[in-house]
């Protein structure tokens, strides 16, 4: 998945039914913030980012998640902006000056190099290594969730939030 290659994710409602080849949808979880509910998310081939790669999977316009790695492993975010819910881009570089837009289907992303995501609505921008707001008006950072590999894929849990520092090797 280096460079430009495209990486899908798939997640449905508890009460839905999973699409072909994908995990089957958590109970929804309290206490998460926004729209957010407990989804198993999937990314197929995530294990096969590089350190200093992300890739933006988009469930739906309440569900997405940030998928990247750095030195010491694998790291899952939410990708809703804390500040007013609205999906996060990937940025080009740490100035955030090349977006890398919302993939045209949901559920499917570009693999870019990048340490940073930005809010188009409001100009957050967040460092993805522990989604601390590095530019406001977003306070708060953004949640970290557990993370777990099945051959290549990588499956991000929404509704099981961890600190910040968990990474999987």
């Amino acid at each position: 998945m280096v460079g430009g290659t495209v990486a899908a994710a798939c997640a449905s409602p508890a009460s839905e039914p999973a699409p072909a080849g994908c995990a089957e949808a958590s109970p929804n979880a309290e206490g998460l913030y926004c729209l957010v509910g407990g989804l198993l998310v999937r990314v197929p081939g995530g294990a096969a980012l590089v350190a200093g790669e992300a890739v933006l999977a988009n469930v739906d316009d309440a569900t997405a998640v940030l998928l990247g790695r750095d030195d010491a492993g694998f790291f899952a975010r939410s990708a809703i902006c804390t500040h007013a819910c609205c999906v996060v881009s990937l940025c080009g570089g740490d100035d955030c000056g090349a977006l890398s837009p919302t993939p045209p289907a949901c559920a499917q992303g570009a693999v870019v190099r990048s340490t940073s995501a930005l809010c188009p609505c409001h100009g957050s921008i967040f460092r993805l290594s522990d989604g601390v707001p590095l530019t406001g008006p977003a306070k708060t950072p953004l949640p970290a969730f557990a993370l777990s590999r099945e051959g290549y894929d990588l499956v991000v849990d929404t509704g099981a939030p961890v600190d910040a520092s968990v990474r999987l090797s």
